[in-house]
């Protein structure tokens, strides 16, 4: 894989930066290009190339924004929803506030497309949640509980908790562009500094798929908000034998949802990476889009092979 992405020219790092983002149909800035393509390359080298290919109509500058189709009412799409995640962003301030003052919470980020600066009117707030060690699943449990609550006043949108993952296990089992590129555009709300080790965990492979991106965070804070409730509630929970308890709640999670997609017929061969759910990490994706995307993106290079296979 390493030695493939050393061997691409920048025309093709290009395009398969610009075919990632057309999956989601999402038009990107020449920054965005620099930053998300595969190869390690300067601006000006990158606005060469992409001049020549906009002049080649192999892609299309509209408004700033590069795509691969001559699209107008894509970029508009992206300019409103951009309007509309500021918007939106202000509402997941909120819910981070709220989540980092429960028991056992050490870090809060925005996901999902929120967090590459894009919502649409359905868009939900979408979070990354880091957790105490040996305390994920008590977490994770308790702001459930919670959320069933935020269906009373219509905002359980605010709380898409689909991704925890233990402190003491940082460095992310799926390594692929997907992955990379979430990563990479986490937005840190609640204490920056565990973001910082999340990202000095994984750099090591992140940083061959994304080059360009620094992957280092220059301002960093640690947040204390153990307030008085939040001490109690941790002291109590810590009394209970919690280590028992969480393994405990694991196993009432995992056997209820594993019951409850068969039930629904969801495909369970797909089960153990859509819905992981380990010691360490509970995601909760049932659309299950790192597999969409990274299939999509092998069937396009698959494509351009036999192409060029055709060609010769």
């Amino acid at each position: 894989m390493t030695g493939h992405r050393e061997q691409m020219s920048t025309r093709e790092a290009v395009l398969k930066t610009l075919q990632y983002f057309h999956i989601f149909r999402h038009p990107i800035y020449l920054d965005e290009i620099h930053r998300f393509c595969g190869i390690n390359l300067c601006k000006k080298e990158l606005q060469n190339v992409v001049d020549e290919l906009v002049a080649e109509e192999q892609i299309f500058h509209i408004e700033g924004y590069y795509l691969l189709e001559k699209n107008a009412a894509m970029v508009q799409k992206r300019k409103t929803g951009a309007t509309r995640a500021q918007l939106l962003m202000q509402h997941a301030q909120r819910s981070a506030a709220i989540i980092s003052g429960f028991p056992f919470v050490k870090n809060v980020s925005v996901s999902g497309s929120l967090s590459k600066g894009y919502a649409n009117e359905k868009s939900d707030i979408d979070l990354f949640i880091i957790t105490e060690k040996n305390r994920l699943w008590i977490c994770r449990t308790l702001l459930h509980l919670y959320k069933k609550i935020t269906f009373l006043r219509g905002k359980e949108h605010s709380y898409c908790m689909n991704y925890f993952i233990d402190e003491s296990k940082l460095c992310l089992e799926e390594q692929n562009i997907f992955t990379a590129t979430e990563l990479a555009t986490l937005i840190p709300m609640y204490n920056t500094e565990v973001h910082r080790e999340l990202i000095m965990a994984n750099k090591g492979w992140a940083i061959k798929f994304l080059p360009n991106i620094p992957w280092s965070t220059d301002m960093v804070f640690a947040e204390d908000n153990t307030n008085f409730i939040r001490k109690v509630a941790e002291g109590i929970i810590n009394l209970c034998f919690p280590k028992m308890l969480n393994l405990s709640l694991l196993r009432i999670t995992d056997t209820w949802w594993r019951l409850k997609w068969k039930m629904k017929k969801y495909p369970m061969q797909d089960y153990d990476l859509a819905m992981k759910t380990r010691w360490y990490v509970s995601k909760n994706h049932p659309l299950n889009y790192q597999k969409k995307i990274i299939n999509t993106v092998q069937q396009e290079e698959r494509k351009k092979k036999g192409g060029v296979a055709a060609i010769l």
